[in-house]
């Protein structure tokens, strides 16, 4: 039978105090409900419908295609959002696995281990539960003198036997889609809270249905987050679980607590990332790459044995063998060469450098095409815009520019060029050219008492 997996993700999340709907909050950077759908994308659930309401838009952009949706336009309850799904789901045959939008530490092996816990069972309903030591806040499961389950009751609703138990709820389910819609239409509006509880299916289903237990050892796989603080529990959880995860596959973290890998990054084992560095997006680091310190990687390519030293680099790539920084910014797609030096203060924006290319410091090259064995001195601008339109600078092999040149775009420079300190260049340079554009230098003797007053004696 078919597998799918129901998310609800139609609530304000009003605790969040945010604009936007809070399962597409970002955690590490990355949309708290995308982590659900990576997962379950790789689990073996065949389908996925998404509960969307409060600013469904936002969560329709970041999902696409890859979901189908079902709407609740007045939020009453978690019952009432399951029984919006019924229009998608309610005629289809096999299990549905429903789970909050707001957990997104739950990984993909778990999810199936559960899917496969409740058909050997043979449950009708599968409550994923959780033991906690303090379970104020969560829904009790409550069972009779057999030990079966009778039913879930809410902490505002616990009596105080009820209280003491330490079987909590983790408002994730595993149930029969034909019986789910049964049952789901059975609940009773709250009286206290005017809303739809799902948890009231487990008192009308256990009379008549086989209804169990699956206990989640770790409970905060489970968590589900609510407001800012239980987002800095939920990355501190996901920081420590990818950064242990990479270094245990040799990668060497250097007081890993002050490193932040995104879920998505890719690193080869033999690379070396020091402290207070953050990788994010699809970036790949290739083997023997030096990141760090203080370094932000977003979206990018670091080949083999780059180093990368208090810098920035963003939808980029970084050639092997190639050193940038410190404080180096690299953006807008730029494609660093192999053998490179990208120094001090430089900003290279949607341009590439062919090998053996060094750019030492204060450099800004933006919109060019440049080549191999290309020395920039220091100062060296490549003036991409003139006020209205970006423009390209294209600059051949073994190629000197010196201090304080100004190239200004659109412009080509051939091979084998020589370009004189403190030159503004407005017209192409042809191949083997030594290229000068500044005014002659003049000295008037014994002038610049005009402008200097000696200094008296004491």
């Amino acid at each position: 039978m078919k597998k799918y997996a129901l998310i609800l993700a139609a609530g304000k999340g009003t605790r969040m105090r945010t604009e936007l709907p809070k399962c597409a909050f970002p955690i590490l950077k990355k949309p708290m409900i995308e982590y659900i759908i990576e997962n379950i994308e790789k689990s073996t659930i065949d389908e996925t419908v998404v509960i969307v309401g409060h600013k469904k838009e936002v969560l329709e952009d970041l999902l696409g295609d890859r979901v189908t949706y079902a709407y609740q336009a007045e939020q009453l309850g978690t019952g009432h959002a399951v029984l919006s799904a019924a229009p998608v789901l309610e005629d289809k045959e096999g299990t549905t696995f429903i789970l909050p939008g707001d957990m997104p530490l739950m990984e993909y092996p778990l999810m199936n281990k559960i899917l496969r816990a409740h058909e050997e069972m043979g449950n009708d309903l599968t409550i994923v539960s959780m033991i906690m030591e303090y379970p104020k806040g969560y829904g009790r499961i409550v069972r009779d003198e057999y030990g079966e389950i009778t039913g879930i009751v809410e902490e505002n609703d616990c009596n105080d036997s009820q209280k003491l138990i330490q079987e909590v709820n983790s408002s994730v389910y595993i149930v029969n889609n034909k019986l789910l819609f049964e049952y789901v239409k059975k609940i009773k509006r709250n009286e206290r809270k005017g809303e739809f509880y799902l948890t009231d299916i487990v008192a009308l289903m256990h009379q008549e249905q086989k209804v169990n237990t699956f206990i989640v050892r770790n409970p905060m796989i489970t968590m589900g987050i609510n407001d800012l603080y239980g987002i800095s529990i939920a990355e501190k959880f996901l920081r420590d679980s990818i950064n242990r995860g990479h270094m245990l596959a040799g990668v060497s973290i250097v007081n890993p607590e002050t490193v932040t890998i995104g879920h998505n990054v890719i690193i080869e084992e033999g690379v070396w990332i020091y402290p207070n560095t953050t990788l994010m997006g699809h970036t790949i680091i290739k083997k023997g790459a030096m990141i760090g310190p203080n370094t932000e990687i977003v979206d990018s390519l670091i080949h083999e044995k780059a180093e990368i030293r208090h810098s920035i680099v963003l939808d980029s790539e970084v050639g092997e063998n190639t050193t940038v920084g410190p404080f180096a910014h690299l953006r807008g797609h730029a494609v660093i060469g192999k053998n490179n030096r990208i120094g001090n203060f430089v900003e290279v924006k949607k341009s590439s450098t062919g090998e053996g290319t060094k750019a030492a410091h204060l450099i800004y090259l933006g919109d060019s095409t440049i080549g191999k064995n290309v020395n920039f001195g220091c100062g060296s601008v490549t003036v991409n815009y003139d006020g209205l339109k970006k423009h390209q600078t294209v600059i051949g092999d073994d190629v000197f520019v010196g201090c304080n040149v100004n190239l200004v775009a659109p412009i080509n420079i051939g091979d084998r060029v020589f370009i004189a300190a403190g030159s503004t260049v407005t017209q192409d340079i042809p191949s083997g050219a030594l290229a000068i554009a500044r005014n002659r230098q003049i000295n008037k003797e014994d002038y610049a008492k005009h402008f200097i007053k000696p200094k008296e004696d004491k």
